[in-house]
């Protein structure tokens, strides 16, 4: 699966002095755009796309446009937040690596000296009692499909340009405020390094400084990596260069399922930056990933915890069940019908991805129908069309029972995406670690091969299937009773 291409912004400095004794001075700072209020904030990112009208437009350009329901942004307490947090990593993060001091600059000309050990570096100003001891780092969690990924680019890209370029006289450099990549899929350190170093070059690109290649130094000629030491010294060379202000790896539960040494390795490489460079992270994954790092060391690593919650808070979940009623392309829309908003509730347990997700679906599968009207018959055939996985998940999600269940809405994420070799690799994880007994199992089994139907598998990847189903069948032999996913008595 090729990596998302992400539009680059690009800002003139525009300086704004600080009253902030640590602030002051710093083009790094005073370069970057003032933090909004709540309200201006709702009011610049909260987006509610207009339902077309239905008479000029043919069936098939109706349901293109209904694919623009994916736009709607609707910003929670949660995500003002979790802006707030992320403008404060990066202007903190700025503050011991002011570019305009000359101790800087001479740190700097070390850290980018091949001859000088980089671990022997100290930044002078660290030496400073306000010094931090590491850089912040914060771990947005959530269920796959609630809007960790959306939110946190929705943020980036609206309020904070991804490059500044300065142009005082005593610095004209380019600053690089953010990069956002996915994790490889099997968590390779080297492959991340690689990620990272890549979005640099394409992002400078887009500047007047130009493309500097990072990506072709860190290769052989024969095309393979170099050792993963100079890849990592080509890294904190390159970040420190351009003034790299925050790292963002989304994806980040794919450390989830590999191996136990390249998930060391990951976590000794956000040591490195964090140790050496200061630069704060945003790791973004699903909440099962924290639990795998039991150290308390490599916990404060990850970052602090940052739960990205459904949409079922009252005021929340109404907001959005008015934008979803008021976008109906149909020949007979309806009003507000309780029953559909408790099935809507129940059948997606308010994961913002599913919800607009089974909208969507309900309203092609009316206008291919030609009832060209939302029932609740309707939504529920769609949902089992279109979210198979979702009934065992959102039924243990319900009673608080998330457990490995969450691991089967990871699933449906990535075949949404057509990525099957991490929905497998999910699924693999969920069949070997989750409480799944009995007629619970063969549940799960049925829903499987429901999701799998339409997806293109290659000769592996079907084995893989195989031997995941299974597992679930010898799951499938044990009956326990009420211990089963419906809690049924036997």
């Amino acid at each position: 699966m090729m990596p998302k291409r992400r539009p680059i912004t690009v800002a003139k400095a525009h300086y704004t002095p600080s009253d902030v004794a640590m602030y002051a001075g710093n083009p790094l700072i005073e370069a970057l755009p003032p933090r909004l209020g709540s309200k201006l904030l709702r009011q610049r990112l909260t987006v509610k796309p207009n339902s077309p009208h239905v008479g000029h437009l043919s069936l098939s350009e109706r349901e293109e446009s209904i694919h623009t329901l994916f736009d709607i942004r609707l910003l929670s307490q949660q995500h003002l937040d979790l802006y707030y947090d992320m403008y404060s990593m990066i202007r903190y993060g700025y503050v011991h690596r002011n570019p305009v001091r000359a101790e800087v600059v001479a740190w700097s000309y070390d850290i980018a000296d091949p001859s000088v050990e980089q671990k022997e570096v100290t930044q002078p100003l660290l030496n400073d009692a306000s010094a931090p001891t590491v850089a912040d780092a914060l771990f947005l969690t959530g269920f796959s499909g609630n809007g960790k990924s959306t939110m946190t680019e929705h943020l980036l890209l609206n309020l904070f340009p991804q490059v500044i370029e300065h142009t005082v006289a005593d610095f004209d450099e380019p600053q690089v405020v953010y990069l956002k990549v996915d994790m490889p899929h099997n968590a390779s350190r080297g492959g991340l390094i690689s990620r990272v170093l890549t979005e640099l070059d394409r992002v400078l690109a887009a500047t007047s400084y130009g493309d500097p290649r990072y990506r072709d130094v860190i290769k052989k000629k024969n095309g393979d990596h170099i050792k993963l030491d100079a890849m990592m010294e080509v890294l904190i060379t390159a970040c420190n260069r351009h003034h790299v202000g925050l790292i963002v790896i989304d994806e980040f539960q794919n450390v989830k399922v590999a191996s136990l040494r390249y998930r060391n390795e990951m976590l000794q490489l956000f040591d490195e930056l964090a140790n050496q460079l200061f630069i704060p992270s945003i790791k973004i994954g699903t909440p099962d990933t924290l639990m795998i790092f039991d150290n308390a060391r490599h916990k404060r690593r990850l970052g602090k915890p940052f739960e990205l919650n459904r949409l079922n808070e009252p005021k929340t979940w109404e907001r959005l069940l008015t934008i979803l009623y008021d976008f109906q392309p149909l020949a007979h829309p309806i009003t507000r019908d309780d029953k559909i908003d408790a099935a809507l509730l129940h059948l997606t347990a308010a994961v913002p991805a599913f919800v607009l997700g089974l909208w969507e679906a309900t309203l092609i599968k009316a206008i291919r129908t030609g009832k060209e009207k939302i029932t609740l018959t309707l939504i529920k055939q769609a949902c089992r069309e279109r979210f198979p996985l979702l009934s065992t998940a959102t039924r243990n999600i319900h009673h608080n029972r998330r457990g490995g269940y969450a691991d089967l809405l990871t699933v449906q994420q990535y075949l949404a995406e057509d990525n099957n070799a991490l929905a497998l690799k999910h699924l693999n994880q969920f069949a070997e670690k989750a409480e799944v007994k009995g007629e619970a199992a063969s549940d799960v089994i049925k829903d499987i091969d429901s999701s799998f139907n339409a997806a293109e598998l290659n000769a592996k990847e079907r084995n893989k299937l195989l031997d995941i189903k299974k597992k679930l069948v010898e799951k499938s032999q044990a009956v326990l009773g009420p211990q089963t996913i419906e809690h049924k008595a036997t």
